[in-house]
């Protein structure tokens, strides 16, 4: 494949779509305190609700924005917490036209250190696996919640050559030239090769007709990991699940409770 095409495939597979937050989230969003962080060169708007000795950190997926985890953070925030969301780079008000989960993992690490530490993180989608890559590099956290996570590259990659309707041999060229261009080995950072060092607590929230997200590879990381559990819901898509009332106080309920975390790769109750 031409070096050109390449790039440019390159380019936009990064690239994501900028979205708006929901007209629903609009209040929540609006009673938050704003700060503009700098990370990486670039400004990154975060969110903040709520006071108490537990910090939470909520993290969006690709093409997400902090508004799509507003019904969290507001629920979090009335349960004691304090609650910190961003967008990310390249996503909702914040700077930037390409991204990736390294660019979410630096602002990870960036508001680590600005609102820290924190007690726990609630991720979803793409935001889950820069959520590993993070830990992986010094973020340490007691719980984590993931939803509909992103935690197999080799299928993001399959899926995202489905998509750019390219052949296998040319999103294997892209992802080559994206590893270049991040300095990274997706191999090496697979969050179920991470997660066989994290001692954590962990809740994984997947929809397990998700159509983005594959449930197989949360349960390879629900095995994977030192101390999981694993909630199925069925029909709520890969982000209503973010707003089901039951899904929400399993968050909260998992996040908030006292002494050690229950279940060990066990199947959670699914909301109705």
């Amino acid at each position: 494949m031409d070096t050109d095409i390449t790039e440019k495939l390159r380019r936009l597979a990064f690239t994501p779509t900028r979205t708006q937050p929901p007209n629903a989230t609009l209040p929540i969003l609006e009673q938050a305190a704003r700060e503009v962080e700098v990370v990486d060169g670039g400004k990154v708007v975060h969110y903040l609700w709520g006071e108490g000795e537990r910090r939470i950190l909520l993290v969006h997926g690709w093409a997400g924005n902090a508004g799509h985890l507003t019904f969290l953070a507001d629920a979090l925030a009335r349960a004691g917490c304090a609650v910190v969301v961003m967008d990310f780079p390249g996503h909702g008000e914040s700077e930037g036209a390409e991204s990736s989960a390294i660019h979410f993992a630096k602002a990870i690490e960036a508001a680590d250190k600005r609102f820290g530490p924190f007690h726990a993180v609630v991720a979803h989608s793409l935001g889950a696996a820069a959520t590993t890559y993070a830990m992986s590099r010094g973020v340490t956290l007691e719980r984590a919640v993931f939803v509909n996570p992103i935690s197999n590259y080799t299928s993001l990659w399959r899926r995202s050559g489905e998509v750019m309707r390219v052949s296998p041999e040319a999103i294997g060229l892209v992802r080559s030239r994206a590893q270049e261009w991040l300095g990274i080995s997706f191999d090496a950072i697979e969050p179920a090769v991470a997660a066989r060092d994290f001692t954590n607590g962990l809740l994984v929230v997947h929809d397990e007709n998700d159509p983005e997200s594959p449930i197989v590879d949360s349960e390879a990381l629900v095995a994977a990991w030192g101390s999981a559990e694993l909630m199925r819901v069925r029909d709520l898509g890969h982000t209503k699940v973010l707003r089901d009332e039951s899904v929400v106080r399993r968050v909260v309920a998992f996040l908030t409770a006292d002494g050690t975390v229950a279940g060990s790769g066990g199947d959670g109750a699914a909301a109705p």
